[in-house]
């Protein structure tokens, strides 16, 4: 992460990771280019109502930008390639798994059952952050919540943004095999293709997409994942899915999942997708 002291050297950095011209950046939030050089010159700072812009159509977290967009900013540490924050230096490092490893459950009431169309267009959002042109169809997620309502959450940070989001769907073994061996894509599975009472062996929790916007977050959301395997304890299961992050392929290596393959991403050959598999159980059980 790299620590950012002012909203123009977030936003010139901004424009750098994106490939984007100040003509670019400013048509992007539907502002003038002039405004966008005042910004980047710290001459003035992005009006109250415009920083849900930020937020909704550039991914920044909102905290990093009310930190910044202020007369006194105060420094934070963010990830433009991970989309996550730190407010200090000791919590900035990436996580091992060993540090989700906690025996009593989290509370908090920022975390939401994954219910309203605009849950649904922020998960669809990050995935097409990941450059994955193929998100499944809403409806999916919307019938993986009804039957997995524990794996299937939306958090919201302190201002009311959403912050992070867990989405689980649970696939026929059949089903999940072609998605295995790149028989179908996700975009290809329908409703039909699950679980529905949970009842065919072994069980498939094929994690579709997980995002945190700093490390409390990421506590919160993991926390409430692996109770729900501590609690049930299934006897025959398989963990898997897709992901586009190395830090994210590292964490879920060490809880136990193994790489099955990995492929440039269709848009962006210097970016891949990693298919993972495994279970938690020696992860949670030493077993």
């Amino acid at each position: 992460m790299k620590k950012y002291s002012s909203l123009a050297e977030l936003l010139i950095d901004y424009r750098a990771y994106h490939h984007l011209s100040q003509i670019d950046f400013a048509a992007l939030l539907d502002v003038d280019v002039r405004t966008v050089i005042r910004w980047e010159k710290n001459e003035s700072l992005i009006k109250q109502e415009k920083e849900t812009s930020f937020v909704e159509i550039l991914g920044i977290p909102h905290q990093v930008i009310r930190n910044l967009n202020t007369e006194k900013p105060i420094p934070i540490y963010f990830d433009l390639f991970r989309r996550v924050y730190s407010l200090s230096f000791i919590s900035q490092k990436v996580l091992s798994s060993s540090d989700f490893i906690l025996n009593v459950e989290i509370e908090t009431d920022r975390i939401h059952l994954i219910s309203k169309e605009s849950d649904i267009e922020f998960v669809t959002y990050i995935q097409k952050l990941n450059k994955n042109n193929r998100p499944i169809k809403a409806e999916l997620i919307k019938k993986a919540a009804k039957i997995l309502p524990e794996l299937n959450l939306v958090l919201y940070g302190q201002s009311g943004f959403y912050a992070g989001h867990i989405t689980v769907l649970p696939l026929k073994f059949e089903i999940y095999l072609k998605l295995r061996n790149q028989e179908i894509n996700e975009s290809d599975l329908k409703t039909s293709d699950f679980n529905i009472g949970l009842t065919e062996t072994p069980l498939v929790f094929y994690y579709y997409s997980m995002y945190a916007d700093s490390t409390d977050n990421a506590y919160y959301l993991l926390n409430r994942l692996l109770t729900h395997f501590k609690i049930n304890k299934y006897a025959d299961y398989i963990f898997g899915g897709i992901t586009y992050r190395k830090p994210k392929i590292e964490l879920l290596r060490e809880m136990g999942l193994n790489k099955i393959w990995e492929k440039p991403i269709e848009t962006d050959i210097n970016d891949t997708a990693t298919f993972m598999e495994g279970n938690l159980d020696h992860y949670l059980f030493g077993n």
